[in-house]
Parts: structure tokens; C-alpha cells; sequence
């Protein structure tokens, strides 16, 4: 198939996002039993919190119910036990992020989330930082409260990010997502920088059926009132929820996203369009974690059920990543379930969805990833994007251009490996 005949087959598929691989299956042939972490030493770490109080129709993620103390603080202690397993196991010196994602963290007890941060905290007292280190805890704005909040800051923690996703009750509702007043989520914010965390995060997500262009105002409205350091736009995915994306396509995607971007310009947040992150600072509106994972491509290890790793020889998934359960099933203890030691070309090709989240991707990188030139390695696909104007190059950064974003899962697609190329096809053909 040609080139352009892919990217239009890629264009017209909304399963065609930043997600690699698009189907897991396509990865069965590089299943190994390597240690892909062997001889890392550097890294940032991720660690998942799998509960929440309800559980959104739209989530992509591995998420279940809260148990009671006893399920929580056995989830914790053998999440603590993998991460000193690993610890114990490997020589690692250097740490660049830390992330504690879900799910929702502070659905956890009280005195459970303090004995998970005190041993967080010890982790990163054993190990080199670096300048940008930055640890970040995911909340809901329904789980926190002043005493977890004043836990969080204790335990040093100087971001937060929470997911508003939509101010409209009616859509919230229809998501089983319990929604807050505004009133609520400005008192919380208050407590928050009032305890001394420098930086909030807050998502909107766009792309839901029947989401309006009110719907969004409030959205943005909301924004104004709560005056978050940051801002994460999220698109809406259909890849695993398996609600009808019938009403969706790109175009109404890239409109929503417009009108999203112009809104938080217009609030005073700084970013560039086409990537999905903002913020009132000089920075890219990231935590440490997603930094070194989008735009320097370093490895990073995921700890708790479902949680992924990467590093420079392939990709690993911790075990129930696909499980969509409402309730926690039983284990003995958190493992890995795949491991893939990967070719140049999916590392690489991994790496670029992986950044475009940001709406770039750093060529130096992929050159490291390649050992080659990558002007040159993909020099076809250079050629066609820069031809037709969807991306720019300019000082090793490869960048989005306004029309590349509307289409960006098909700039993504270009860069699948071969052979991931040919699989997808066979899927669009039934084969």
C-alpha cells in the first residue's frame, strides 16, 4: 500500500491516536523473558493506584471499586513489595520523576496513603535526583480533603492533578462520574496552595458524544474560577470503553480542541497549539515523570497492577491490564504478564507516539533510538509530511503543524514499524 494511502486509511480511523501498540496482539512476536530494566540506571517511576469511588464510563485505565482498609493496605503492601523487589534487584542510581497515578489515590484511607508516602519518601532519600524531579499524586476532587491534602504536602509532594473533565452535571452523570460544585472545588483549591503545593493540574477532556460548545464554555469557565498553575486537554478515546463513536470525527475533535486552546490563551496560560498540555509557567504543564518520558524518551518503570515499563531494549506490562472487572480480583502478588524486547523500529516508533501527546517529538532522541540518522531512516515519511505541511523541522524538533494536529494519529501511523503497518491493515481487511 502507499503512503498516502495508509496515512488516509489511518486519518479515517478514530482508533488511530498517540496509542501503540493499536492492538497488543501485534506485539505477541517479541514476547520475552529478558529483564528489559537489566543494566538500567536511571529512570522515573510510576505507581498505580488502582481504586475509585465510581468508575467512569470513559476511563481507559484499570481501575476498580475501593474495598475495604483490609483490601486497601494489602494492595499497598504488595505494591511495596514489588517496588523493593525491583530496588533490591537492579542498580539503579538516578531518579527523574515520580508519579502516583490511577485510578485515584486518595481514594485511600487516610492511613493508608501515609504509610504509602512515608515509604515513597524513603525511596527518594536512597537515590541521586535530578534538578527537575518532581513527584506528582492524582486526586479526586470527591476523595481529598484537608487532612490529605496536608498529608500529601508533608510528604513534600509539590503537585497535584485532578481531572475535572467536563463542568456539566447532566454529561457527568451520564459518565457515572460523580460531579462536584464549583464551590467545593474552590475551597479545595484554596487548601491546596494554602498547605503549601505550588502546582495543580486540571483536566478537561473533549470529544464526548453529544458534548456542546456550552458544555465546554463551562468547562472553560470553571478553569477561570479555580485558576490551576496547569491545564491537561485529554481527547476522548474509544479505543476500549466501547462507547458509540458514531457522532465523532476528526474534524469535530480538532474543533472542540480549537475552541479549548483559544479559551486557556485567552485565560493566560502559555502553550502551542497542537500539544495538550498548558500552564501559567515557564515549563511544558508536565510532571518530572511525563517529562522524561515525552521528551527526553528515558526509561521508566511501572509498579502496581496494570502499570507499564519502557526502557532502551522494550516495553512491560504488570499483570491485569486488561481486566475490566468492577471489583479487584485476588493475587498473591504484582507481577509482570508481558514483557517485549523490541526492534529499533518499534522502540522508535513507541517513542514518537509516546511524545506526541506534546504535539513534537525530539529527533536526537530517535537518532540515539536508531543509531542513524532519522531524516534519513525515515526519509519518506519526512518527505510526505513536510510536502503536504503537517509537520515542521526546525532545530532537531519535529512539530505538528495546525493541520498535522487535525490529523495527527495519521502522522503518528506513518511511523508504526513495517510490520506493524502490515498487521493493522490485515485488521482493517478482516484478515
Amino acid at each position: 500500500m502507499k503512503l498516502e494511502q495508509f496515512f488516509q486509511m489511518a486519518a479515517s480511523d478514530i482508533n488511530c491516536n498517540t496509542s501503540y501498540p493499536i492492538n497488543k496482539k501485534f506485539f505477541s512476536i517479541y514476547c520475552t523473558n529478558i529483564d528489559i530494566m537489566e543494566n538500567t540506571e536511571a529512570l522515573s517511576l510510576y505507581y498505580h493506584i488502582p481504586f475509585c469511588k465510581h468508575l467512569c464510563r470513559f476511563c481507559e485505565y484499570t481501575r476498580f471499586l475501593c474495598g475495604d482498609t483490609a483490601q486497601q493496605s494489602d494492595y499497598i503492601t504488595k505494591l511495596i513489595a514489588q517496588s523493593e523487589a525491583f530496588f533490591s534487584s537492579h542498580k539503579i542510581k538516578k531518579l527523574y520523576g515520580l508519579d502516583i497515578g490511577g485510578g485515584t489515590p486518595t481514594s485511600l484511607d487516610l492511613p493508608i496513603l501515609n504509610r504509602f508516602l512515608d515509604y515513597l519518601s524513603e525511596i527518594r532519600q536512597k537515590y541521586l535526583l535530578s534538578e527537575f524531579f518532581e513527584p506528582s499524586i492524582e486526586f479526586s476532587f470527591s476523595t481529598i480533603d484537608d487532612e490529605k491534602i496536608r498529608c500529601i504536602a508533608e510528604h513534600k509532594i509539590p503537585r497535584m492533578s485532578t481531572g475535572i473533565q467536563v463542568y456539566d452535571d447532566k454529561l457527568l452523570n451520564e459518565m457515572h462520574r460523580l460531579p462536584q460544585t464549583l464551590e467545593h472545588m474552590e475551597r479545595m483549591t484554596k487548601v491546596i496552595h494554602n498547605a503549601g503545593i505550588k502546582k495543580l493540574n486540571i483536566d478537561l477532556m473533549y470529544g464526548f458524544p453529544n458534548q456542546t460548545d456550552i458544555m465546554l464554555s463551562n468547562s472553560l469557565y470553571s478553569i477561570r474560577v479555580l485558576e490551576p498553575e496547569q491545564v491537561t486537554l485529554y481527547e476522548m478515546r474509544y479505543n476500549k470503553n466501547g462507547l458509540d463513536s458514531a457522532s465523532i470525527d476528526r474534524n469535530v475533535l480538532f474543533r472542540q480542541y480549537e475552541y479549548l486552546f483559544n479559551g486557556l490563551m485567552a485565560s493566560g496560560y502559555k502553550g502551542r497549539f497542537g500539544q495538550n498540555t498548558f500552564s501559567k509557567f515557564e515549563d511544558e504543564g508536565v510532571s518530572s515523570y511525563l517529562y522524561s518520558r515525552m521528551f527526553l524518551g528515558r526509561p521508566y518503570k511501572g509498579f502496581g497492577v496494570s502499570a507499564q515499563s519502557m526502557s532502551d531494549k522494550g516495553i512491560a506490562y504488570n499483570m491485569l491490564k486488561s481486566d475490566n472487572s468492577q471489583y479487584m480480583p485476588g493475587f498473591d502478588e504484582i507481577s509482570e504478564e508481558y514483557s517485549y524486547l523490541l526492534p529499533k523500529e518499534e522502540l522508535a516508533a513507541k517513542y514518537i507516539c509516546i511524545s506526541l501527546y506534546s504535539g513534537r517529538f525530539n529527533l536526537s532522541v530517535l537518532e540515539r533510538i536508531l543509531s542513524c540518522d532519522p531524516l534519513s531512516y525515515y526519509h519518506n515519511e519526512f518527505r510526505f509530511l513536510t510536502e503536504h505541511q503537517y509537520v515542521e523541522i526546525s532545530n532537531g524538533i519535529c512539530t505538528l503543524t495546525k493541520e498535522g494536529f487535525r490529523l495527527y494519529g495519521a502522522v503518528a501511523a506513518l511511523f508504526w514499524s513495517a510490520y506493524h503497518r502490515e498487521q493493522y491493515i490485515k485488521m482493517k481487511k478482516g484478515e
